[in-house]
């Protein structure tokens, strides 16, 4: 058989290590970018500061008003998506990826473009450990 002619190669082109090689760096470089994709959604999804913000501030995030009166919820990178549970008597969220307890009068009554949980909170060190703003729970439905 002509070289030409084998798996994977082009006509002129030199075969560089057999049929299989093109194939093995195919399925790497996928590999590779679903790896890339599976950990941006669950960063998105852990509540980490900034992550995730962008896409929803100007349609949703930038609307959120504080329930004391404080006023916006959102201070350009406050707000983000992330997971909610309920625990005993209370709802956490989780906020830069630790589960957080959440006061019920930083629940915001209303819901997500996405139907999903976000929380309003300043990146959680040192004296903000633990602060949130707001919290949008999932809808129930």
């Amino acid at each position: 058989m002509r070289k030409s002619c084998t798996y994977g190669s082009v006509r002129g082109a030199s075969s560089n290590g057999g049929p299989y090689r093109d194939r093995r760096e195919f399925i790497t470089l996928l590999c590779g970018a679903v790896s890339l994709f599976l950990c941006g959604s669950a960063a998105a999804q852990e509540g980490y500061y900034g992550v995730g913000h962008d896409k929803w501030h100007q349609g949703f995030y930038s609307t959120l008003k504080r329930n004391d009166g404080g006023g916006s919820c959102c201070n350009l990178m406050d707000c983000r998506p992330t997971q909610s549970r309920i625990v005993g008597d209370h709802y956490e969220v989780k906020v830069d990826g630790a589960w957080t307890p959440v006061p019920y009068d930083k629940i915001n009554n209303v819901v997500a473009p996405d139907g999903g949980a976000h929380v309003c909170a300043p990146r959680q060190v040192g004296p903000n450990k633990g602060v949130i703003f707001c919290v949008i729970l999932p809808s129930e439905g």
